[in-house]
């Protein structure tokens, strides 16, 4: 960055997430406004971390709790091709239990949900434990790599981009952000916008907690920072990664456990992200600490790993051909959506929108990756209306100038080439699997 740059940074809209969130409504908006797209490096892009599987909701509970499939019906393969992204064809197959299949093909219709018998498992499957479970394909779901998605988001909106971390929030009369000052490059840069919106799935805690304590009204202040307390919960999940030239392409929920595979870019090998159920008795309430890595326990791994054998025989046979990893990663939701009674949630809803109590100001949890563009609508919609017509807000600094420093290409975690993957056995000792 230019030693002389010392100018304010003044745009329209100021968004600060680096994840499929903030880059989806960055582009909805470019076009209108100018935009600063902040990526604040403290901050996981939880984005990149997921398995890259877009849900209409096939694995709900109820019809209510799959609500937001009735406005997802087709609308992720119509969305994929709308932004020219692209996407794996590949079946995606719910695998339902004997004694299941009445109730979810009930579930699924009530809910206006695609589905249709398919006469057998994936070959990946075979032989395993559930193979008596009947196969369905599920017509709504759709595939995308995390960073094939991010990338595609990004093309177009390069010069709204930034890296720089947040370190302070300024607030106008207790009624709006007035300015934030951002470290780009170990100089402090204050972006001061008529709009902010906080993006930053797991960042969103920290960033709200930075605002809360900047409130003059000592009551004010109280409430903010208790509202910061419950404003999301971290939801632990275990990831399983395979990784090789023989894994064949699949994509579904087999045995309660989501598997998303993806062609690994510029390589022959297919990825396989191996999601087991959550486990809700590691949901936590409250901001939760960004910057250290969540321990994986071996116990768990092991027990994962033979659930997995049992289902997919072959996958078994080829364990010695491929590599492994593992990691946990954070699931950011809002608490209404990840409560563990759900009783105590009447609406259950696919998404939170939260302005803090400030003007011109929100900040958005998806409850995962698929209502991240449905949010992104209602975000894009909102500012639109509270904005205006389009304004020259006269930049002192474009956000080209500040040398976006974001990777180029972006890549999700498994893709990257400080992923840990591991030979089989080296594997099985480190998780005492036999």
């Amino acid at each position: 960055m230019p030693a002389e740059l010392t100018d304010d940074l003044a745009v329209d809209v100021l968004i600060i997430g680096g994840g499929v969130q903030g880059h989806y409504l960055a582009r909805q908006l470019a076009d209108r406004y100018s935009v600063c797209l902040l990526t604040d490096p403290t901050m996981r892009v939880e984005t990149l971390e997921a398995e890259g599987y877009l849900s209409a909701g096939y694995d709900g509970n109820d019809a209510n709790k799959i609500q937001p499939a009735r406005r997802a019906t087709g609308y992720w393969k119509l969305w994929a091709e709308s932004n020219e992204i692209p996407h794996d064809i590949v079946d995606t197959v719910y695998a339902v239990a004997p004694d299941d299949i009445s109730l979810r093909t009930r579930l699924w219709s009530d809910a206006a949900l695609g589905y249709t018998q398919s006469a057998d498992l994936p070959q990946a499957f075979g032989g395993g434990t559930i193979s008596e479970h009947m196969p369905f394909v599920t017509t709504n779901d759709v595939l995308i790599s995390p960073s094939v998605m991010l990338n595609t988001l990004r093309k177009g909106i390069e010069h709204c981009c930034i890296e720089g971390k947040v370190m302070k929030i300024g607030l106008a009369n207790d009624k709006a952000i007035e300015f934030v000052d951002v470290d780009v490059d170990g100089t402090t840069v204050p972006i001061v916008a008529r709009y902010t919106v906080f993006a930053a799935s797991g960042g969103n805690a920290g960033l709200l907690q930075k605002t809360a304590v900047r409130f003059r009204d000592v009551a004010k202040r109280k409430d903010r920072q208790e509202l910061v307390k419950s404003s999301q919960a971290i939801r632990r999940r275990y990831v399983l990664c395979v990784r090789g030239d023989s894994l064949p392409p699949v994509a579904g929920h087999f045995g309660g456990f989501q598997v998303a595979s993806h062609q690994v870019p510029g390589s022959r090998d297919r990825v396989w992200i191996v999601n087991p159920p959550i486990d809700d008795a590691l949901t936590t309430l409250g901001p939760d600490a960004l910057q250290f890595e969540v321990a994986v326990d071996s116990a768990v791994v092991s027990g994962v790993v033979r659930v997995l054998f049992g289902m997919s025989p072959e996958l078994e046979r080829i364990a010695h051909r491929v590599q492994w990893g593992v990691y946990a990663r954070r699931k950011t939701e809002h608490p209404m959506m990840a409560v563990r009674n759900t009783s105590k949630v009447g609406q259950p809803a696919p998404a939170k929108i939260e302005n803090f109590g400030l003007d011109t100001f929100m900040a958005l949890w998806p409850s995962h990756t698929s209502y991240a563009m449905i949010v992104g609508d209602v975000a894009a919609e909102r500012i639109t209306e509270s904005l205006g017509p389009r304004h020259d807000f006269g930049l002192a600094v474009s956000p080209a100038e500040l040398a976006p420093s974001a990777p180029n290409p972006i890549v999700a975690r498994w893709e990257a080439d400080t992923f840990p993957w591991l030979g089989w056995d080296a594997f099985a000792r480190e998780h005492g699997i036999s």
